[in-house]
C-alpha cells in the first residue's frame, strides 16, 4: 500500500485533497493553524457567493479534526510523504489491533483468517490508496477502545474514547454506536454506556451546532444542503445546522423509508462489498448492525457530489471497523468457533474474489502502471512513461520560488501545496491575501499532458484541458512561459521573455484538440 501510495504520487496520480491536507499540516507547522486557501475554494463563500478564496480561511468550518494536529509535525521529517506514511501506517495498526482482539477469543486459525479478511476488502484497500483523508484515524482508534472495554484497560479507554470524536466533526456516532453495543451486550457496564452515548452524541452537537460556525458557515450552508437537500424542503440554499436536518429527516418517514432503500440495487452491492472479505458473516451478527448501525443510516440518507455508497472512498472507514467486530464476535459465539474445511475453502473464495474485485476496479488509478485506465478508448501508459512524465514535471516546477503564490491543476497541487497562497487551475487565479486585498497568483502550472491523455476517454479531464488552453492563450500577453517539460507549462506573470519556450508554448496550443469524450468512453 506503501509503495503504491507513493508511486502514486510521484506519477501525478495524488488529487486535490492531498493538496489540501498538505496545506492545513504546513500552515499549522507555522503557527497558522488550520488554515488553508486551497479548502478555501471549496467554501460556500466561494462555491455559492463567488467570493476569491482568503488565504486566512480556517477548514475547521468545513471539517472539526483537532487530531490532525497529531501529525503535521511528521510533515518536516518525511515531507511529502508524510500523509502517505501516516495514512497506510494507521491502517495497519488498525489491523494488528484487531488481531490482538481476536487473538484472546478465537482460535490462531480464525484470528489469522479474520485479520486477512480486514487487510483484504475493497472497503479497506480503496481507501487506503486514495488521497489523505482524516478518517484514516477512524478504525484504530475503534480497536484500540474496544481492547480497552473487553479487556477493562482504562488507559486504552479514555484515551479512545476521548479521541475518537476529535477525528472528525461527525465521528462521535461511532462512539454513540459503541455506547448503544455496551448497553445490549454488558447491561452491568450501563453508567460506562450512557457515558460514551452522551459524550460522542453531544460533541457532534455541540460541534455542529456552536463550533464550526464559529469559523463559517460551511457546514449549514453547503454540507448539510448538499448531503441532505432532499429533505429541507423548497428552499434548501438557506442551509440548517445538524439538529435541523435531523427533525427534517425524521418528520418525513416515507421519505426517509425511501431513502434508505432507493436504489435498492445499490444498497444491496454495498452491503456485499463490505462483508465478501468475511464471508457475509457480518450480514447476519447482531453486533455488525450495533456497531455500524448508526454509519449506514448517515451513509444510505445522504446524497453528494462524492456517492457516499462508493465503496473505495473514505466514508468506508466509518463502516468497516463495524463489521470486523461483529465477524469477530459472530465467532465467538459459536459453540465450534473454528472453521471447518468446506468454510475455509469458502472463506479463501471470497477473500480472493474480494482481492480481485479491487484489483479490477483500479481503485484511483492506483494501478495504472499494470491496467489501462479505459479500454474503449485505448488508454494506458507504461511505468517508464509516468515514471518520467514525473520527473520532468518536478523539473519544471524548480523555477517557482517556495514562498510565491501559485494557480496550479489538480495533478500539480500537491506538488506545491506547502505555501501560503495556492489556488486551483483552471478554475481562478485570484485570490484574497490576509488582508483580504485582492491578488493575482504569480505563477501558474498546469500539466497540460496529463489532462489530453486523459480527455481523450474522461470528460472532466476534456473540460479542464479546454478550458486551461482558452486560459493560456487569454493571458499569453501577461503571463510569460518559463519553464515547459513534457507538456508540463510554468508561466509567470510579467516574467521575462524567452524565445524558444514562446515558440514551443505556441506549438503546444496549436496541435489539435481531442474531441469530446462519447457517452460509450464516458462508461469504459
Amino acid at each position: 500500500m506503501l509503495g503504491l501510495q507513493l508511486w502514486k504520487s510521484w506519477v501525478l496520480l495524488a488529487g486535490y485533497d492531498q493538496g489540501i491536507f498538505q496545506q492545513v499540516a504546513w500552515n499549522s507547522l507555522h503557527g497558522r493553524w488550520f488554515e488553508s486557501s486551497l479548502s478555501s475554494q471549496l467554501s460556500t463563500n466561494v462555491v455559492h457567493a463567488g467570493e476569491l478564496p482568503f488565504v486566512g480561511y480556517e477548514r475547521l468550518g468545513q471539517h472539526f479534526t483537532p487530531t490532525l494536529l497529531l501529525w503535521a509535525p511528521l510533515l518536516g521529517v518525511f515531507g511529502a510523504a508524510a500523509l502517505p506514511v501516516v495514512q497506510v501506517g494507521l491502517i495497519t495498526a488498525a489491523g494488528l489491533v484487531l488481531h490482538r482482539l481476536a487473538a484472546p477469543r478465537l482460535p490462531a486459525r480464525t484470528a489469522n483468517w479474520l485479520v486477512i479478511a480486514f487487510f483484504a476488502g475493497n472497503a479497506l484497500i480503496g481507501p487506503t490508496l486514495g488521497n489523505f483523508s482524516d478518517l484514516c484515524q477512524l478504525p484504530l482508534a475503534v480497536f484500540v477502545l474496544m481492547l480497552g472495554l473487553l479487556e477493562s484497560r482504562w488507559a486504552l479507554t479514555v484515551a479512545g474514547a476521548l479521541l475518537m470524536p476529535l477525528i472528525r466533526e461527525d465521528t462521535g456516532v461511532i462512539l454513540v454506536a459503541i455506547g448503544l453495543w455496551l448497553l445490549v451486550r454488558s447491561r452491568e457496564r450501563w453508567r460506562l454506556a450512557l457515558v460514551l452515548i452522551a459524550w460522542g452524541g453531544g460533541w457532534v452537537v455541540v460541534c455542529t451546532n456552536v463550533l464550526m460556525p464559529l469559523f463559517s458557515d460551511d457546514n449549514s450552508k453547503r454540507f448539510m444542503v448538499e448531503n441532505f437537500g432532499q429533505y429541507l424542503g423548497a428552499d434548501p440554499d438557506k442551509g440548517s445546522s445538524s439538529l435541523g436536518v435531523l427533525k427534517r429527516v425524521f418528520s418525513q418517514p416515507v421519505l426517509l423509508v425511501q431513502q434508505l432503500i432507493d436504489p435498492p440495487g445499490k444498497t444491496l452491492r454495498y452491503l456485499l462489498g463490505h462483508s465478501l472479505p468475511f464471508l457475509f458473516v457480518p450480514l447476519i451478527s447482531l453486533d455488525t448492525w450495533l456497531l455500524a448501525g448508526p454509519s449506514l443510516l448517515g451513509l444510505f440518507l445522504a446524497q453528494g457530489t462524492n456517492d457516499p455508497l462508493a465503496i473505495t472512498i473514505r466514508y468506508t472507514w466509518l463502516v468497516v471497523p463495524g463489521f470486523a467486530l461483529g465477524a469477530l464476535f459472530w465467532w465467538e459465539r459459536r459453540a465450534v468457533p473454528s472453521p471447518g474445511p468446506r468454510v475455509r475453502l469458502a472463506w479463501g473464495a471470497a477473500l480472493t474474489l474480494s482481492l480481485l474485485l479491487t484489483v479490477t476496479s483500479n481503485p484511483h488509478r492506483s494501478l495504472s502502471m499494470v491496467m489501462p485506465d479505459s479500454i474503449d478508448p485505448w488508454l494506458y501508459s507504461s511505468p517508464a512513461q509516468q515514471w518520467v512524465h514525473g520527473l520532468r514535471a518536478r523539473k519544471a516546477l524548480k523555477v517557482i520560488p517556495e514562498t510565491d503564490s501559485v494557480a496550479a491543476n489538480t495533478p500539480l497541487v500537491p506538488l506545491l501545496a506547502q505555501r501560503r497562497a495556492i489556488v486551483r487551475f483552471p478554475y481562478t487565479t485570484n485570490y484574497l491575501d490576509q488582508n483580504r486585498q485582492e491578488q493575482r497568483v504569480q505563477w501558474v502550472a498546469v500539466d497540460l499532458s496529463l489532462l489530453e491523455r486523459y480527455g481523450v476517454a474522461f470528460r472532466r479531464d476534456w473540460r479542464q484541458h479546454k478550458k486551461s488552453l482558452a486560459w493560456i492563450e487569454d493571458n499569453r500577453q501577461t503571463y510569460t512561459p518559463q519553464a515547459i517539460r513534457d507538456g508540463v507549462v510554468v508561466l509567470q506573470r510579467q516574467g521575462p521573455r524567452h524565445p524558444v519556450l514562446d515558440k514551443e508554448l505556441s506549438a503546444l496550443l496549436e496541435r489539435p484538440r481531442p474531441p469530446s469524450p462519447s457517452k460509450r468512453a464516458q462508461q469504459s
